[in-house]
């Protein structure tokens, strides 16, 4: 007999929409809920806005699958599509990558279900070739909406553990890992993998619940095992404007970056001696000079500009400093803008670059890649004069509820 192998991906929910009683299934339970509420009516979200996906204990009809405000035949088409659909109920929640000193990297898992889960006989592993790694002990069960830490010191790198098969430690650099269920007779199969980036000393990646309803790993403000995630870390400097498809001249591109910070930030590391970075998934990759580094006051914003000369008609203050990055466009569609200063270099010489910022933007008519098939980012952005701009910089900034198309203020304070 051949296994079916199933990845749960932790960026999306993690109970399949129609599962209204909180047991990651969706059955004769939910359907008797589902017809409670048929013909419900409530008001509709404003326009543009996506509402998440209604989860167990929401407040509204859980039945308004797609958030029209009406529990009608679209929403029982929702509900078919996901029947008897079973999803992993577990998932890995925060993740400690880089202790300091003699402080032990860890792993925790949620129980994301109204209902027990027992995990004993799962595995805990660094490496998608090699699942079984650590297999935790039989009897271990994550009571309803609970957490569970299994530390590098006591567990998956502790030798006199009964359960250590393979030890592993987790890495600064980046890393990734991986819960397998095994043989478990209720969750067969299942492997459940989270991925993350390069970390700084004692802050953890942790899952954040965005306004489409779907969860980003960001880095945390703070650690938080056994409990409910942190607020994740802001700053020091953020990137508060972005203007990605100009009106006129395609050279007017530009993103503000903004210090949200009480002091003075130097986009230089001394220790490494490199300088922060701008990048994006295309074609722009510009580093601040070092000659002399980039330093800017508590309230300060800069622009990174396309083309200096193409700024002009923005009557941008003479304060303001401008960076030009030369070759390369920002995508007009679709894109991924990083603010990165450098990490540790490894044992091969690769330099690993810890994310600062991260905006995923979009221009409003990619609809695949959204729940619901809705792009919630305003279209005015999109070659129509508006620029992106952040809300609230002390905000999360990869959430397109935090976003709106305005009238450009490059290096001037948000409209």
């Amino acid at each position: 007999m051949v296994a079916m192998l199933l990845v749960c991906m932790t960026a999306s929910a993690d109970c399949p929409p129609g599962d209204f009683n909180g047991d990651c299934r969706v059955d004769a339970a939910d359907l008797a809920l589902f017809a409670h509420q048929w013909l419900t009516h409530v008001a509709p979200p404003p326009p543009g806005v996506v509402l998440p996906i209604p989860q167990p204990g929401a407040s509204g009809p859980q039945a308004d699958l797609n958030r029209d405000g009406h529990v009608d035949g679209l929403d029982l088409a929702v509900f078919a599509r996901y029947w008897r659909q079973t999803n992993c109920p577990i998932v890995i929640n925060e993740v400690l990558a880089h202790a300091h000193a003699e402080a032990s990297d860890w792993i925790e898992l949620y129980n994301t279900s109204g209902l027990p889960v027992s995990i004993g006989g799962w595995f805990l592993s660094d490496n998608k070739n090699d699942l079984k790694k650590y297999e935790i002990a039989a009897g271990t069960t994550i009571g309803p909406h609970e957490y569970l830490v299994f530390y590098e010191i006591i567990h998956f790198g502790n030798p006199l553990d009964p359960g250590l098969r393979k030890p592993f430690a987790l890495s600064e650099n980046g890393d990734a890992v991986y819960l397998c269920s095994g043989d478990d007779p209720v969750f067969p199969g299942y492997v459940i993998e989270q991925s993350f980036g390069a970390s700084e000393t004692s802050y953890p990646f942790g899952r954040y619940l965005t306004s489409l309803g779907t969860y980003d790993f960001a880095t945390m403000s703070e650690p938080t095992p056994g409990a409910a995630n942190a607020y994740p870390r802001l700053g020091p400097v953020v990137v508060n404007e972005i203007m990605y498809h100009p009106a006129g001249n395609a050279d007017a591109e530009y993103v503000e970056l903004l210090n949200i910070s009480g002091g003075s930030v130097t986009l230089f590391d001394s220790l490494a001696t490199e300088p922060w970075r701008l990048t994006d998934n295309s074609a722009v990759d510009f580093r601040f000079p070092t000659d002399p580094p980039v330093t800017l006051r508590a309230g300060e914003s800069i622009l990174l500009v396309k083309n200096a000369a193409a700024m002009q008609p923005y009557k941008v203050l003479a304060a303001v400093r401008l960076f030009a990055w030369g070759s390369g466009r920002l995508d007009n569609g679709h894109a991924k803008l990083q603010l990165l200063k450098p990490g540790d270099v490894d044992e091969r010489g690769t330099r690993y670059w810890i994310e600062v910022d991260r905006v995923d933007y979009s221009d409003g008519s990619h609809s695949q890649g959204f729940p619901n098939g809705m792009d919630p980012w305003p279209i005015q952005a999109d070659g129509f004069g508006f620029s992106l701009s952040r809300q609230f910089p002390t905000r999360y900034g990869n959430d397109p509820n935090n976003w709106q198309a305005t009238l450009p203020t490059p290096g001037s304070v948000n409209d």
